[in-house]
């Protein structure tokens, strides 16, 4: 039996909120872990000399915050998601964890390129102008760079109506901010990306989770949401969609785009993965509805995540809605890092940079599915991730929790999960975290010991 030190005496309030901010503490400051098992209500209740319904009360309480999750059967587990839970995760401070839960490329060649664009940046007699303020959807010159990059992706757009945001997240928010009002409804697939959470909350929208097969995104699930609920804003990962890997196919895209076009309902296109496929690369789905589609991308998946430099374009119409609402949250994205961007971009090194980061990424997908041989997982060429799915008996929470116990972090597909429907018992495992190779192969190992192992990884953690 779990025994929790929780204080409640000196706590104002009910017994049963007590009990609750003393729970929330206790994940706050680490002592209770993300898969941590809690007591059944009714030890909980002999601990602390209170009525069995007090306890109860008290673990809904903290469910109502996203901090416990529940199986019938099975107990109450501590969530992978914190208070901030919807926030994208952030690196495990402790050096005693090998974190494999932020997706981001292994070190590549970008940081001798850093080097040489701000000596070359440095001695430009202009680049004193790039700490001024500027246009908020940004200069002329990092617009086309932008369109330069995304053309990458065989699909042309126009540089005026390209925005330069602080990165993918920013875009995504100021697109929602410029978009929605609150309450209300944005559509995303059943499992999403988990930064679009916290930004739809922070502006007072609700997400509605639909269905997913083989391809992503149910057309048939679209219309029907559609139909039903009067949304007007679809948010998607058609390209090596995050957790799942899944890429839509061309028809696919077509589909969903119809209906988009059909409804008139605008499509947020999230396509940060998609410039890590070699080309040609499956075109965007915004390129079949460009009136109906803001296409979302940045450099951090492909050249690295501090840069905070991303893209977004929308219809004409509606460029400077987005442009003030870049001006409302940053003012404009940082013109030096936009800077840095654009000359890499137009002078190729932003292609030498990503091509060592997918031959990078090549390497360790092919480690991860040797050292994982046997389990079933999704990793396709380009992913920086492997979507693995669980055996029975293992559930997603006890898999994080025997984990992290063996010194290991993963993502939970409850994550990534939007509404109360079915979840996968899958996990997110990133491969481009650790720095060392010796190190990502020992996380790996571990994991490939307990998938072998399971009736007695479990007796641990129980």
């Amino acid at each position: 039996m779990t025994i929790l030190n929780l204080r409640i005496d000196d706590r104002p309030g009910p017994k049963y909120r007590a009990i609750a901010s003393a729970l929330a503490e206790a994940i706050a400051d680490g002592t209770l872990a993300t898969g941590d098992k809690l007591p059944t209500q009714r030890d909980l209740a002999w601990q602390l000399g209170v009525t069995v319904g007090t306890v109860s009360r008290a673990y809904a309480e903290i469910g109502r915050r996203g901090l416990l999750s529940g199986e019938i059967g099975r107990g109450t587990y501590v969530r992978a998601a914190q208070p901030l839970s919807d926030l994208p995760m952030r690196p495990v401070s402790s050096a005693e964890l090998i974190d494999l839960t932020l997706n981001f490329p292994a070190p590549g060649s970008e940081r001798e390129a850093l080097r040489a664009a701000l000596t070359n940046i440095s001695s430009d007699p202009n680049s004193g102008a790039l700490l001024d303020y500027q246009p908020d959807a940004g200069l002329p010159a990092h617009r086309t760079a932008g369109a330069a990059w995304i053309a990458r992706r065989d699909w042309s757009v126009e540089p005026e109506r390209v925005i330069v945001s602080a990165g993918a997240q920013h875009g995504i928010l100021s697109t929602l901010a410029a978009l929605t009002r609150p309450g209300d409804r944005i559509l995303t697939e059943r499992l999403t990306y988990q930064g679009v959470k916290p930004a739809s909350s922070m502006l007072g929208l609700r997400l509605e989770g639909l269905r997913m097969d083989a391809e992503g995104l149910s057309p048939e699930a679209l219309e029907r949401a559609i139909t039903e609920t009067g949304a007007r804003l679809l948010y998607c990962m058609p390209t090596l969609h995050n957790p799942t890997t899944i890429t839509m196919s061309e028809a696919r895209k077509q589909e969903i785009a119809a209906i988009a076009m059909q409804h008139d309902v605008l499509i947020i296109e999230d396509d940060i993965y998609g410039i890590l496929l070699k080309a040609p690369g499956p075109r965007p789905l915004a390129s079949y509805a460009p009136q109906n589609a803001i296409y979302v991308t940045s450099l951090s998946k492909a050249i690295a995540p501090g840069l905070r430099i991303g893209y977004v374009v929308p219809p004409a119409n509606i460029v400077e809605h987005i442009g003030s609402a870049v001006r409302a949250s940053c003012w404009m994205a940082a013109p030096l890092m936009a800077e840095v961007a654009t000359r890499w971009i137009l002078e190729g090194q932003a292609d030498a940079i990503l091509d060592n980061h997918r031959m990078i990424a090549e390497t360790r997908r092919l480690r991860a599915l040797s050292i994982l041989d046997g389990a079933s997982v999704d990793a396709p060429t380009g992913s920086l991730h492997v979507w693995l799915h669980l055996p029975e008996p293992w559930r997603a929470t006890e898999f994080v929790a025997a984990c992290r116990k063996r010194g290991v972090v993963v993502a939970p597909a409850e994550t990534f999960a939007v509404g109360r429907g079915d979840i996968p018992h899958a996990v997110r495992i990133c491969l481009g975290t650790p720095r060392e190779d010796a190190v990502l192969d020992a996380g790996l190992n571990v994991i490939a010991e307990l998938l072998a192992n399971a009736d007695a990884s479990l007796s641990m953690i129980v």
